[in-house]
């Protein structure tokens, strides 16, 4: 093994100590993992060596094993999704069953405990030195974290399979069988029916007018401004939306015409995003993190005539529009005709893409009547308000955060805009209701609230160490023993008050299922988790499995005003007024993916024996 610094006692009194220089990957995430970690074993060694209880050494040995196979779950799938998995096979398998050795390590030190048996210090000392040999430089885990420096580009931001689909972009796909055009779209399930919804007519702009009508003196944003969140009414917003609707008519823009927007997510892209439906305009929302490359493709692609971005804009993209305007800066104008009022709600309100998807790929162009069809689902699935906060710190490009926003509005609550890097800090000045989330963000808060955790004495640490198995019980119906009360008391409310969480009536999660781990953690604590079910092609919505009846597993039910179904080669079918308008390009993607009202969503649909719905393999 070498001279393992850091590894020893006699700086700290640490069984296991950290030491960055010698450990650290440089990604974050999994630093605050194996930190974690490290902490663990720690507190089992203080455990053994004081003689505390055999309970509380138990308690410590299942917290070690469950996140054990949390943290190597998790980094096995990114590193298929980061492509190293894929260029070294034969080192990613290597690096696999060296994580199914200490795996076994943990479980062997558990069942031990559990029979009765007792477990040495010297078994104890062989996991410490596991996790030296596998962490620290030189080894499996600075290699693979090199690999991920140098050939990962620097405005990467994770997302599940994203890279790997980038990588394989070129290749032909594995399409799910479909029936031939002329066949018809033939089913092998009942449809399931998320009960009738009634759409407003006509535009965003004139529906938001509405909102106003309604709502006119409450909040509608909580707007960060010198370190203060500070609240702006929902007349303050629509004002300054048709100042910036009739700034941008002012200029070459005129009704019909495409505009590209670049920026972070922030109340200004709110405003601008409905200034464009006061003005007539069409928004194309880009990712900010996208390339340059990639953005000046989506301009091609969707003929944007406009691009309106944040900061310096490179002369290519620049040369690819008309018209370039300065997010900090936008123009302002009396408007004196807002031609958005009198928009159709069958015509295009926006086109949106797949963050995931290569940019050569159709977008999707989303109707007035899509996108109000997905907030009223929104607002009749998860009622709440007037006066209520909603969270938006993910990226308005992606249309689960933007039709997220327009259902809190239409339940006349506010908008908190988070700092996607700061959301964790900030939670707690605004304590919200609905918290807008993805798995990532949930993992994000896992590991403070852990950092918390370890903040705190013995007693409370040990109390924390169980609130993943209370979760387990609540999700599978079991309940939980009669001292989760205490727990909650004294350890979990104090958590969650500290976090910001304490107000929650739903906490969401789209765009993936929340790993097993995350989901039975945020039960126990008292978080309300649950998870839609969506995609750009139907507006971020289409299934909901909601806190007060969540099926491990399953996608849940269809949400109001969506049909779901199976076809008879199994694919999941969606059928609705949140199903996308149509393609930019209606040829080959167009035939395939929209056929007799139903949407293909491309994923393997299952059925339960008890009628529940999921995705399968």
């Amino acid at each position: 093994m070498g001279n393992r610094t850091g590894m020893g006692t006699d700086s700290t009194g640490e069984f296991a100590e950290w030491d960055d220089e010698r450990y650290s990957t440089n990604i974050e995430r999994f630093d605050e993992q194996h930190k974690r970690l490290f902490g663990l074993l720690n507190d089992l060694h203080t455990a053994m060596n004081e003689g505390h209880s055999e309970e509380e050494v138990g308690d410590i040995l299942r917290e070690l094993e469950r996140y054990t196979e949390y943290h190597f779950g998790d980094e096995e799938e990114f590193m298929q999704n980061c492509g190293y998995a894929m260029d070294c096979s034969d080192c990613f398998y290597n690096h696999r069953e060296m994580h199914e050795e200490f795996a076994d390590k943990v479980q062997e030190l558990r069942e031990k405990h559990e029979n009765g048996e007792y477990v040495t210090m010297e078994v104890l000392t062989v996991a410490r030195d596991w996790l030296d040999a596998h962490i620290a430089a030189g080894d499996e885990d600075q290699n693979y974290a090199d690999y991920f420096q140098t050939e990962v580009s620097d405005d990467y931001e994770y997302e599940p399979g994203q890279l790997y689909h980038d990588r394989t972009a070129s290749e032909d796909p594995v399409p799910v069988d479909r029936q031939s055009e002329d066949a018809g779209v033939r089913l092998d399930s009942d449809i399931y029916d998320g009960a009738s919804l009634s759409v407003p007519d006509g535009s965003v702009a004139s529906w938001f007018e509405d909102i106003v009508s309604d709502h006119g003196d409450r909040t509608a944003a909580l707007v960060r401004d010198d370190g203060e969140f500070v609240e702006r009414s929902f007349e303050e917003l629509a004002e300054r939306a048709k100042a910036v609707a009739g700034g941008l008519l002012s200029t070459e823009l005129r009704p019909g015409d495409r505009l590209a927007i670049r920026a972070q997510s922030q109340y200004e892209w709110s405003v601008l995003d409905l200034a464009c439906h006061f003005a007539g305009l069409v928004p194309v929302a880009l990712y900010p993190s996208a390339s340059d490359d990639r953005a000046a493709q989506i301009i091609e692609r969707t003929g944007a005539t406009g691009l309106v971005a944040a900061g310096d804009v490179a002369d290519d993209l620049a040369m690819a529009v008309e018209t370039v305007l300065d997010f900090e800066d936008l123009p302002t104008a009396e408007a004196r005709v807002l031609p958005g009022l009198q928009t159709d709600g069958d015509e295009v309100a926006t086109v949106a893409f797949d963050v995931a998807s290569p940019a050569e790929k159709a977008g999707c162009a989303l109707t007035h009547r899509n996108l109000l069809a997905a907030a009223e689902s929104l607002r009749e699935a998860l009622p709440t308000g007037p006066g209520a906060t909603g969270t938006c710190s993910l990226p308005l490009a992606h249309i689960y955060q933007r039709v997220s926003t327009y259902y809190l509005w239409a339940t006349g609550s506010a908008v908190a805009y988070l700092g996607a890097e700061e959301f964790v800090d900030q939670l707690a000045a605004v304590e919200p209701e609905v918290l807008v989330g993805v798995p990532k963000m949930y993992q994000q808060l896992y590991g403070t609230i852990q950092d918390r955790l370890g903040d705190m004495g013995w007693m409370k640490r040990k109390v924390g160490g169980r609130v993943a198995s209370y979760g387990e019980g609540i999700v599978e119906g079991q309940g939980t023993p009669l001292k989760y009360r205490a727990a909650n008391r004294l350890v979990y409310k104090p958590l969650r008050q500290e976090a910001g969480l304490s107000n929650l009536t739903y906490a969401l999660s789209g765009t993936g299922r929340l790993d097993d781990h995350l989901l039975y953690f945020f039960r126990g604590l008292g978080v309300p988790v649950c998870e839609l079910y969506g995609s750009v092609g139907t507006t971020g919505v289409g299934a909901l499995n909601p806190a007060e009846s969540f099926v491990q597993g399953s996608i849940g039910d269809p949400m109001p005003g969506v049909e779901i179904a199976v076809s008879e080669n199994r694919e999941l079918l969606i059928r609705g007024p949140t199903v996308l308008g149509g393609f930019l390009d209606d040829g080959q993607t167009g035939s395939q993916t929209l056929r007799d009202d139903w949407y293909h969503t491309g994923e393997v649909g299952e059925v339960g024996p008890d009628g529940t719905l999921s995705v399968g393999e």
